[in-house]
């Protein structure tokens, strides 16, 4: 498994690292490869016209300054590490990096920004979320996340996305930790004027209640994920949710998870023109750590 954690100093990427390198299991089991990718921005020219200006020795200087400030944490990390710097604008560069190299993983770190600005003004990590073509964990910089024990749930509607981020979480399993437990989450919605993406299947008897077809969606939503745990032996929860997505998800990650999945592309709730508006919500409403798997 190829791991690649952007860093810049900040409390956000530390606390990255920190939750990598409490994962010694998964050091053990899957002998990932991990690296630190910092990335600066390009100097303004003006600085540059200087005769006596040494481009390289500048970046190379500030690169030195962000690895010397992390040893601490970089130190705790079971095995090697690789450390790269990069020159370029890191929204572009890191997902575009991640995607050459292959990567895995992405672990990455957040800015605590509102809502508001999460949605309109972008940021490094939304960018990245976009644009990868692997998973993205991303960090908050008030995360603060138990080294063991931790409680994944997976968001899942009847999209295709749910088996296959089953797949991957059953595949890395050990990432969380040998005593970590999963639960499979699919949110209905309450009003009775919607029509189910299933129905399309297949006639709904009239004598059907409201409830009866929101079981039924239900369980054709969880209904592949679960099976892919069974199958592995993995032992995994179905949680129904009722509501709006953008409102019910995030109260209930803060009451019960400790590690949020979801996707960046879906059906009915989690469609979006760049990645869900579920999503979205939940990068701005909670603090919880929130692995997001591409749909490609």
């Amino acid at each position: 498994m190829r791991v690649i954690v952007p860093v810049d100093g900040g409390r956000d990427c530390r606390e990255a690292i920190r939750f990598i390198a409490s994962k010694k299991e998964w050091f053990e089991q899957e002998k990932p490869e991990v690296e630190l990718v910092y990335v600066q921005k390009p100097i303004v020219e003006r600085a540059t016209e200087q005769a006596e200006f040494d481009m390289g020795a500048y970046y190379e200087a500030r690169s030195k300054a962000v690895w010397s400030g992390m040893r601490e944490e970089i130190d705790a990390i079971p095995g090697d590490v690789k450390k790269t710097s990069l020159v370029g604008h890191p929204a572009q560069v890191i997902p575009q990096y991640a995607n050459e190299q292959k990567a895995d993983l992405i672990v990455m770190g957040a800015r605590g920004l509102s809502a508001l600005q999460n949605l309109y003004l972008g940021s490094v990590s939304l960018a990245t979320i976009a644009s990868s073509k692997c998973p993205v964990l991303v960090f908050r910089q008030t995360t603060e996340v138990k080294p063991s024990g931790l409680h994944v749930g997976l968001s899942v509607d009847d999209s295709p996305f749910g088996p296959k981020c089953a797949d991957y979480l059953i595949a890395h399993r050990h990432f969380f930790g040998k005593d970590a437990t999963f639960e499979i989450i699919n949110v209905v919605p309450d009003d009775p004027l919607y029509a189910p993406d299933f129905v399309n299947e297949g006639p709904i008897p009239p004598q059907m209640t409201w409830e009866e077809i929101q079981g039924l969606e239900f369980e054709a939503s969880v209904k592949s994920p679960v099976e892919k745990f069974d199958i592995a032996g993995v032992p995994v929860k179905a949680v129904k949710l009722i509501g709006n997505p953008e409102d019910v998800l995030p109260k209930y990650a803060d009451e019960h998870l400790d590690v949020m999945v979801m996707g960046t592309h879906g059906k009915g709730a989690l469609r979006s023109l760049v990645f869900g508006s579920s999503t979205r919500a939940m990068i701005a409403a909670t603090n919880l750590p929130i692995l997001v798997v591409p749909n490609v």
